[in-house]
């Protein structure tokens, strides 16, 4: 085999963009599994338009890789340029397949409910997207330190789409959570809604502002006509 003749910025790049790429391929089989076990139709909608960003990221990985002189690899062995042959290269991207694949399934028993099961993979869906703004952070410092722009950008952008796929699903969490909540504990178990006390606590200071002005204006009428008399 030929000696490779690129740059080991470029092979130092590759190898952190393989790394995204990899988890990129992974997450596009454990969408497809989380979108059918979604029950809330804007958690589903969400999750849809996500695996269509994944895989549009997924593809922008691999033009970059290639343009960097290297080859795009969803495995566990993440090469530089030119390290796998054409057979190392598909071996691997099955293998990872296979494991993204045998993950679905398996969320969809391990909760006590349906919707202890949904709670669960939004859980999940949040770990990931964290998972890949590390990712994302990485080649992007990487890139700056080494000059490379192109990736900086790339990197920069990708991790902006994953930051708004986390924060979606960080407002939706705390929404599941009570729908769980209402299914699996009795009602005289829960916590009172803090916007009662909150209420509660308005009216009262309402009632003592207004005994306390009231207080206030009579007490010179009083002083007036003691005065008077």
């Amino acid at each position: 085999m030929a000696k490779s003749t690129t740059p080991i910025r470029d092979a130092v790049l590759v190898k952190y963009l393989n790394e995204a790429y990899g988890k990129e391929e992974q997450l596009q089989t454990a969408l497809k599994a989380q979108i059918a076990l979604a029950q809330r139709p804007t958690l589903k909608r969400a999750l849809t338009d996500h695996l269509k960003v994944t895989k549009a990221q997924s593809r922008a990985l691999k033009a970059r890789i290639k343009a960097l002189g290297g080859t795009a690899v969803s495995g566990p062995d993440l090469p530089g340029p030119d390290a796998v042959s054409d057979v190392a290269t598909t071996a691997a991207a099955v293998a990872n397949k296979a494991i993204a694949t045998a993950k679905g399934p398996l969320q969809a028993l391990r909760g006590t409910s349906p919707g202890d099961n949904q709670l669960r993979n939004v859980r999940d869906c949040f770990w990931n997207e964290a998972e890949e703004i590390a990712h994302y952070n990485v080649i992007e410092a990487a890139a700056e330190a080494l000059g490379d722009k192109e990736t900086a950008q790339l990197a920069r952008r990708h991790r902006r789409e994953e930051e708004k796929m986390q924060n979606f699903l960080a407002r939706e969490i705390p929404k599941i959570v009570k729908d769980v909540m209402k299914d699996e504990v009795p009602k005289e178990e829960r916590a009172t809604p803090a916007r009662r006390r909150t209420t509660t606590s308005r009216t009262s200071s309402a009632t003592k502002k207004s005994t306390t002005s009231g207080r206030s204006t009579s007490t010179p009428a009083r002083r007036r006509a003691k005065a008077a008399a």
